[in-house]
């Protein structure tokens, strides 16, 4: 009798430890994707990449988001590059009519992150 109450006891223990650690999980999940998009970044559409002079033009709405606003910026030197998948890229994957969202830094990109494309399913299904 002594025994079966330990291993009750034994897999209640192990029962209420194993619904923490999966509630803990799905929480850094959460976290993690919500981390990924940096809070200053802005959506744009890429017009036109010069990978020669450093410069992409972008069209992004105005302050008011009444209208799109085409800009052309200068590529920061160490600016960062990244695929939709949040690796490391390069700015031969970026082309015109590409969704990104660019960080502005003195006015300058600064990070450029190619959009996934449920974000931009997502967007389009919205309007």
């Amino acid at each position: 009798m002594f025994m079966f109450r330990s291993v009750l006891c034994f897999l209640m223990v192990l029962s209420v430890s194993a619904a923490f650690v999966v509630g803990d999980q799905q929480t850094a999940g959460a976290q993690d994707k919500t981390d990924k998009t940096d809070k200053k970044a802005k959506e744009a559409k890429i017009t036109k990449v010069d990978v020669k002079n450093r410069t992409a033009t972008v069209k992004m709405p105005n302050k008011t988001k009444d209208k799109d606003v085409e800009t052309t910026f200068k590529l920061a030197e160490d600016i960062e590059y990244m695929d939709s998948t949040g690796k490391v890229a390069t700015i031969e994957i970026f082309t015109s009519g590409d969704l990104v969202l660019i960080v502005e830094r003195d006015g300058m990109i600064s990070k450029m992150t190619m959009k996934t494309k449920s974000e931009t399913k997502k967007k389009t299904e919205s309007k």
